[in-house]
């Protein structure tokens, strides 16, 4: 088992720590330390998981490797908490800051599948927080259910509709689109 540690201390390493053979990564990083944005619903509720491997090429590093972990969101249509389950095949380059490359790649070229991401780094440390972070934010599931068969919310008194099935009853005609009926053809129902 890997022990918990802090996204600064694991998650920022030295240069000089990268060696001609790379840098074996395996870290799980306490919940708490991601720093999501503030408006999300979501949460991190355990550790998440960073492994693979980083190289060095001249001024250039290279991190392949998995991000994997819990978030916990709640559910689209019933609002219960939905715990998503998330794991993500990462490839990134990071680059120094005045490296021409970077100003290459914002300029509409098209991305696929096959090119990396880009980050950059200041030449003294390699920080993977923004990434890890990056991440998490983007496995967020986007329409997340608590079930495949979830009834949602009733619109008339806002039970739950999988707790105890609802006897509302969903009024006729919005009386926001009364005027329109006025302009049914005559003898049309």
């Amino acid at each position: 088992m890997v022990p918990l540690q802090d996204a600064a201390d694991a998650l920022v390493v030295g240069f000089a720590t990268i060696l001609e053979d790379g840098l074996q990564l395996d870290v799980a990083i306490r919940p708490e330390s991601i720093q999501l944005p503030q408006a999300e619903d979501a949460a991190v509720t355990a550790a998440v998981r960073v492994w693979g491997r980083l190289t060095k090429v001249a001024e250039q590093i290279f991190f392949q490797g998995r991000i994997y972990g819990t978030v916990t969101v709640p559910c689209s249509r019933c609002l219960e908490t939905v715990h998503a389950d998330f794991r993500v095949e990462t490839r990134v380059i990071f680059l120094p800051s005045t490296s021409s490359d970077i100003s290459k790649s914002s300029e509409g070229r098209s991305s696929s599948s096959d090119e990396l991401d880009l980050y950059i780094h200041d030449g003294t440390v390699l920080d993977l927080r923004p990434l890890v972070r990056d991440q998490v934010v983007l496995a967020y599931p986007v329409q997340p259910l608590c079930r495949d068969d979830c009834a949602g919310l009733c619109q008339v008194c806002g039970g739950n509709r999988n707790l105890t099935p609802c006897t509302c009853q969903v009024g006729g005609d919005d009386p926001r689109f009364a005027i329109l009926q006025q302009l049914r053809p005559p003898g049309a129902s």
